[in-house]
């Protein structure tokens, strides 16, 4: 597995506990600050990931098709 696929492998697990923590905080009434913060750090995160995902792909321009994919 290369670096990118490692990073949407990574942020599709992200965005699932984001996920379960989300609907923990909506059984509870939204009422757990722990719950809060912690959807907070997930979205930072993600946040994270998504930007060195985009920024491997601008630094990869070409798949294996061929095509220039390089978008300016």
């Amino acid at each position: 597995m290369n670096e990118q696929e490692q990073l949407m492998d990574n942020l599709l697990n992200v965005d699932l506990e984001i996920i379960d923590v989300v609907r923990e905080l909506h059984q509870g009434n939204w009422e757990s600050d722990s719950h809060k913060k912690q959807v907070g750090d997930l979205l930072q995160i993600r946040d994270e990931m998504v930007q060195k995902l985009t920024a491997a792909a601008g630094a990869n321009a070409q798949c294996d098709c061929g095509h220039d994919h390089h978008h300016e």
